[in-house]
């Protein structure tokens, strides 16, 4: 007789998301590096007393043991492996974590092999828990993602007609997918100049090993194009708005503008709105 197939596993997953199911329920969404994404059911998790509490909240890093259900899988046992405290006490770290979150979820679909995404994900997750620049590890982490799922944007080459394309008289096309030159670019409806110095960081940042992208020194004004060039092109390839990303912006904004302020002596007024 053939052997029957397991009806309970254990794996490691990060906690992308969750929406709540009745009164005491939520449906959390899981990234597992063996099954991918998945939609499981915590019983009872709202419950005072529930052992599951806790651990299932975004930005948490856990070992669960699935009860696998016809429809959906069913939590039974669940515990932190890392939840990423450092994250929690930094806005800024935080609001980079969350879009990294939304990223995976975004770019991985149900119950496809995603072990690329789950590692690249944990990877950036704990780099910015101990302290790396955050631009590097979130610039990183998408070009990365887009690699990983087949989206590689084109750094060097113009899209149309192939040539190599001068840092200094790129434009950036973030529907077509990377830089083009500039008579191309004409007839691109959302193409825009891009600057040679954030061009060539991006391109250092999808050539270079991390440990190497990670010496670039940037100023705020140059962190600020670089993120607003990857946020349109990751808007354009997930087709959507990524809400978090206009929290990151926020909490970049308020940050700059308190190191300014403080630097003059003054009670920094820019606050976060979203």
């Amino acid at each position: 007789m053939p052997a029957r197939a397991p009806r309970v596993i254990r794996t490691p997953a990060i906690v992308l998301r969750y929406r709540r199911l009745g009164e005491a329920d939520r449906i959390v969404t899981l990234l597992t590096p063996g099954r991918g994404k998945v939609d499981v059911v915590a019983k009872g998790v709202l419950r005072s007393r529930s052992k599951l509490a806790g651990h299932l909240e975004p930005l948490t890093l856990v070992e669960v043991v699935l009860a696998l259900g016809r429809n959906l899988d069913v939590v039974t046992q669940a515990q932190t492996e890392d939840a990423f405290a450092a994250l929690h006490s930094d806005l800024d770290r935080l609001s980079a974590a969350m879009y990294l979150l939304e990223l995976a979820d975004r770019f991985t679909v149900e119950h496809a092999e995603a072990e690329g995404v789950h590692d690249l994900l944990h990877t950036a997750l704990v780099r910015l828990a101990r302290g790396d620049g955050q631009q590097v590890v979130s610039r990183t982490f998408e070009l990365a993602l887009l690699e990983a799922t087949g989206f590689r944007p084109e750094m060097t080459n113009c899209l149309r007609c192939g040539d190599p394309v001068d840092a200094n008289a790129a434009w950036w096309a973030p529907l077509e997918g990377g830089v083009m030159c500039a008579a191309d670019a004409r007839s691109v409806e959302d193409a825009r100049p891009i600057d040679g110095a954030t061009l060539r960081v991006l391109r250092a940042y999808q050539m270079q090993p991390y440990e190497e992208a990670g010496r670039i020194r940037l100023t705020d004004d140059l962190a600020a194009r670089m993120e607003q060039a990857m946020h349109a092109l990751m808007r354009a390839v997930a087709e959507r708005e990524l809400k978090s990303a206009a929290f990151v912006n926020a909490a970049r904004r308020a940050r700059v503008a308190e190191e300014k302020a403080a630097a003059a002596g003054e009670p920094a007024d820019e606050g976060i709105e979203v």
